[in-house]
């Protein structure tokens, strides 16, 4: 979400931005009045999987040109004094000139309608005529995920309805090239999600058409609960600043956000009101088992206990009972066997950004049952090796197996 020529411009990442948190658009539409300025989130994580996304990218463009397929690569940096609206502009045109050119294959495509701005990774040629040209294109989007994701899909929704615009005809498929060793092409009909997409950019538009903010945070109900999309969000250090300022109920371990709702509606917003509630409450709430409610009241009264002291604080929960009286041996630690001296407790070390389905490189195995020359428990570390003559991790994973059925 950015200013240009004064007017506001929105993008693909918005849309999935909203739809995954409201109050993420409340926040940018505040940055945008000028109330306060968007942070920069410094995350190596991150930066390393932008990284990785970026060679992923290279590796389906490389891809499409050993089958033989002609790229028009239209990837270009913003001179040091151009304006911003002047580059997206123009590469727009050039995208534009492609398309009616016919190129094969389109890389870094770009809309721009004044409102809506968006970054295609690839245009595919399709046989497939508009009313105005004699083929049309499909837009092919790289992800590092090994699965498809419906924010993906309503990305490249955005960028269908743009390209729609140029070619006079709606793309009659989509494809999302995925990450991993085995580099697979999801491919997707439009129709089937257009109607869901247009639903959702409507709610979108009908959001951001609302005057600007006068006030900063924004206002209720607008509020930072957290989602998944706080794991990538710039905003994220700032919500978790507030919750924690808040006392917010999210900061109980545990606490489902139907059983948070349910509470907020009787007037139980913060953990410590929470560690106190008396219980059983009447009338009951309608989502919430009363176990499940006494369970997040007593582990709220917990983490307030132990922040009040200033120590860890923890409690040992008591056997389950079954009706007849007896210890449920299948709940808690009851359900742990009983030791024997064969016993084997086993560890694995990994690294989920090494080559392109990430890497397990170490099994280890301690024996308690039999002691090493240093007098400690026996312990067995299996190591995986690289392609440059040291064994791989599948080789590992069959060593391991062989030493356990020893």
């Amino acid at each position: 979400m950015q200013l240009l020529d004064g007017k506001p411009v929105y993008s693909a990442t918005d849309l999935v931005g909203f739809l995954a948190c409201g109050h993420l658009t409340d926040l940018e539409r505040a940055a945008l009045a000028g109330l306060v300025k968007k942070p920069i989130r410094d995350d190596p994580e991150l930066d390393l999987i932008a990284e990785r996304g970026k060679e992923h990218e290279k590796l389906y463009l490389e891809r499409l040109e050993a089958d033989g397929r002609v790229v028009a690569d239209l990837d270009a940096e913003r001179g040091k004094d151009q304006d911003r609206g002047d580059f997206y502009r123009q590469q727009a045109q050039r995208t534009r000139e492609a398309i009616l050119r016919g190129d094969d294959v389109i890389f870094q495509a770009c809309f721009f309608d004044g409102t809506w701005l968006g970054f295609a990774d690839f245009l595919l040629r399709v046989e497939r005529p508009t009313p105005t040209l004699d083929w049309s294109y499909e837009v092919a989007d790289t992800k590092l995920a090994h699965k498809v994701k419906a924010s993906a899909l309503l990305q490249i929704c955005v960028y269908n309805e743009m390209l729609e615009q140029i070619q006079a005809g709606y793309p009659e498929r989509m494809h999302v090239a995925l990450g991993g060793q085995d580099r697979e092409t999801a491919s997707f009909r439009t129709a089937d999600f257009t109607a869901y997409y247009r639903a959702m950019k409507r709610r979108f538009t009908e959001e951001t058409s609302a005057s600007m903010p006068t006030s900063y945070p924004p206002p209720p109900p607008s509020y930072p609960e957290p989602v998944e999309h706080c794991g990538v969000c710039r905003w994220d250090e700032i919500c978790s600043k507030r919750r924690r300022r808040d006392d917010h109920l999210s900061l109980v371990a545990g606490i489902a956000s139907r059983t948070r709702a349910e509470l907020v509606e009787r007037a139980v917003e913060t953990r410590r009101q929470l560690a106190v509630l008396p219980l059983p409450l009447v009338p009951k709430l309608q989502n919430t088992r009363a176990e499940t409610l006494e369970r997040v009241r007593e582990q709220a009264r917990v983490q307030v206990q132990g922040e009040d002291e200033g120590r860890p604080v923890h409690e040992l929960l008591a056997p389950v009972e079954r009706e007849d009286g007896e210890l449920d041996a299948t709940k808690g630690l009851l359900a742990l066997p009983e030791p024997s001296p064969g016993d084997l407790y086993l560890d694995l070390e990994g690294d989920p950004f090494a080559g392109e389905d990430g890497m397990d490189y170490l099994f280890g195995i301690l024996e308690p049952g039999k002691t090493g020359a240093d007098g400690r428990p026996l312990f067995h570390a299996f190591w995986s090796r690289d392609e440059q003559g040291r064994v791989t991790p599948a080789g590992e994973k069959r060593a391991f197996e062989q030493t356990i059925d020893k």
